[in-house]
């Protein structure tokens, strides 16, 4: 298979992944806090991968130099403990739907930070898309604005906005690290899973209470279903970081953007009685999938 479609590949398989998780951390989140699911989460992923990448890798990872295990930490700081955190909080706000949908402010991120700090040079189309994506998204912040009427302009659910595009921030900037460190320090297996480690032990360290306070009075089934996302957004990760190893991060950002599409037919198969779709959002987000299709086709010419 040509490495280009390999890509492709790999960053859509990540896309499914992170939108199947958002879901299930939706479900979750309905009795477990925002920074406790997270912890769920990246504790769940890290033993997944960590197993994979030692049982895959290890002469690998006896081979990582020191400066590696300082990349990784920072991985993990800008992708778990900020991240994540404020991507479950958005989704408690605003739902699995439409936090989603900020996700693809990413690659406007990733873009600049892409072409700044790592030398890319997207083609036109590439370069295109990327304004595509945020006209979809301010498409589904208007169908949002639609139905509140009169509320006042920073409403909780502006609020979940802002933290959706804070998420946005931090895994696009974690991506062009992330495009660096599989480039030329580390393999991806190994990257995602020391990433996802150490950003667990990160989140340990502030949420431990509330996590021992959740086993204790929170019913098991929702910690079971925040792991179980654990499990699927680590494969995500694993997925995004091979995808990133074979080629530019202002391809792959903008492909694994396509996760809201992918969303929203999951949250309107499974999520009827907890989040709406309507015309405005559907419109934006396929507008935002249309971006990224642009991106696809730029990356193939």
């Amino acid at each position: 298979m040509d490495v280009s479609l390999l890509a492709v590949a790999f960053s859509f398989l990540a896309a499914f992944g992170f939108a199947s998780g958002t879901i299930l951390v939706r479900i979750g989140t309905q009795r477990v806090s925002a920074p406790t699911a997270a912890f769920f989460t990246v504790f769940t992923g890290a033993i997944l991968l960590l197993i994979m990448a030692f049982a895959f890798q290890l002469q690998a990872i006896l081979a990582l130099q020191p400066i590696a295990w300082a990349w990784f930490a920072l991985m993990g700081a800008m992708a778990y403990p900020i991240a994540r955190v404020l991507a479950n909080s958005a989704i408690i706000r605003v739902g699995a739907s439409r936090a989603s949908s900020m996700s693809s402010f990413q690659p406007v991120f990733t873009l600049a930070l892409g072409v700044t700090f790592l030398g890319e040079r997207p083609n036109l189309l590439v370069g295109l898309g990327t304004p595509v994506v945020v006209c979809g998204l301010f498409l589904v912040f208007i169908s949002e604005r639609n139905n509140r009427g009169s509320e006042q302009v920073f409403s909780q659910k502006t609020l979940g906005y802002l933290l959706a595009l804070g998420a946005a921030a931090a895994f696009g900037s974690r991506d062009v690290i992330s495009r660096h460190v599989v480039s030329d320090i580390a393999p991806p297996l190994a990257a995602a899973a020391f990433a996802l480690a150490l950003g667990g032990l990160m989140l340990f360290a502030f949420t431990h209470r509330d996590v021992v306070n959740t086993l204790r009075s929170i019913p098991r089934r929702f910690t079971i279903i925040c792991g179980l996302a654990g499990l699927v957004l680590g494969l995500a990760v694993a997925s995004l970081f091979q995808a990133l190893s074979l080629a530019p991060v202002t391809v792959v950002s903008p492909i694994n953007a396509s996760n809201p599409l992918i969303t929203l037919v999951l949250a309107h198969l499974f999520l009827r009685r907890l989040e709406s779709v309507n015309l405005l959002l559907v419109l934006g987000v396929l507008l935002s999938v249309g971006g990224v299709i642009m991106v696809i086709v730029g990356a193939s010419t």
